[in-house]
């Protein structure tokens, strides 16, 4: 069995032995400014011309086994300019074994993820701005902790984000696309008949997904998130917390909560016969001034001798579990050849 090592900065799993306050994230804020929509995507320069093949039920045919790209930049502008700090360890406290990003291209350009708004800055209202900070700068307690780092699902689209785990599966069924990820074995089933979303009642870690095509485009719109732990289900984040920058220095995603009123609209349109952009627009009238929108070449179609990894969380997790338990696992820890 081949597993990813991860160090406690990583990604980790268990059930949180206590309850974050409702409207620790959501609802402290005054009225939301009136939401700007955004409408159907509008056309970049270089809107792919690309006609997949045909599914025995007439779909654009995406399926397959796929790597993450690497992406052009991070994922938002910072707020303020990054203070200098000395060299850090972001991005590096992962040991891999197998199953890598590919670079970026030579002379790609570089850019935020967030394309709308033009200057790359995720829109938070002030007092979601305020929670940030605070969520950042407690990241040394249990209750602010990245909930990927407790081993909870990361939620959307910040499980398609570059992360250290690279695999994603994509099926299609009559009437369903399915998407596994090798990240956490999760999975998302999107049923394409037009249904409605399930009672607003009924909430999930990744939310509930309906699909429907627009010519070679895969449109999926997700509701119905799970708000059990605002704090920690960001809404973005890549690798771990840089430490020592400010809040509105980050550039990571790290620690930006959600509402119950939490909405992502998701387009994963093939550029050619190997890759998938990936676009997703989010909306949450009670965390951000505006919707806003991320776009970049996310998936390219995996090598013939890809080995998706059996994926371990807690198994590095030694310092998280020792502040979520008690317990110093290095004291117990066998090393397995």
């Amino acid at each position: 069995m081949r597993t990813r090592s991860v160090s406690s900065a990583g990604v980790a799993t268990l059930i949180v032995l206590f309850a974050v306050a409702p409207g620790t994230a959501a609802g402290q804020g005054t009225t939301a400014p009136a939401a700007r929509r955004i409408a159907p995507t509008a056309a970049p320069a270089d809107t792919p011309t690309y006609t997949p093949p045909r599914t025995p039920d007439g779909q654009p045919d995406i399926s397959g086994l796929y790597i993450g790209l690497t992406a052009p930049g991070a994922v938002e502008a910072p707020l303020v300019p990054i203070p200098q700090r000395d060299r850090s360890l972001l991005g590096g406290e992962f040991s891999f074994n197998l199953n890598e990003r590919p670079p970026l291209p030579q002379g790609a350009a570089r850019r935020p993820l967030v394309v709308d708004p033009p200057d790359g800055k995720i829109p938070l209202q002030p007092w979601a701005l305020e929670k940030r900070k605070e969520i950042i700068a407690n990241q040394d307690k249990l209750e602010y902790l990245d909930g990927r780092v407790l081993c909870l699902p990361p939620g959307l689209p910040r499980t398609n984000l570059p992360a250290p785990v690279v695999g994603y599966q994509i099926f299609q069924k009559p009437g369903y696309v399915v998407i596994f990820y090798e990240q956490s074995h999760l999975y998302r089933i999107i049923p394409l008949d037009g249904r409605p979303h399930l009672h607003p009642k009924v909430r999930m870690a990744m939310g509930d997904s309906r699909g429907h095509w627009e010519g070679n485009t895969l449109v999926v719109e997700a509701t119905n998130f799970t708000t059990t732990f605002p704090i920690q289900n960001w809404v973005a984040g890549t690798a771990s917390v840089p430490e020592g920058v400010p809040a509105e220095s980050l550039s990571t995603g790290h620690g930006i909560p959600r509402s119950e009123a939490y909405r992502v609209v998701e387009r994963f349109i093939p550029i050619d016969a190997e890759r998938i952009r990936y676009e997703a627009t989010i909306e949450d009238p009670k965390i951000f001034t505006q919707p806003w929108k991320m776009s970049w070449d996310a998936f390219t179609r995996a090598p013939a001798d890809y080995v998706p990894v059996e994926y371990a969380c807690h198994e590095g997790n030694a310092n998280n579990l020792q502040l979520m338990l008690g317990v110093d696992i290095t004291r117990v820890r066998v090393d397995v050849p």
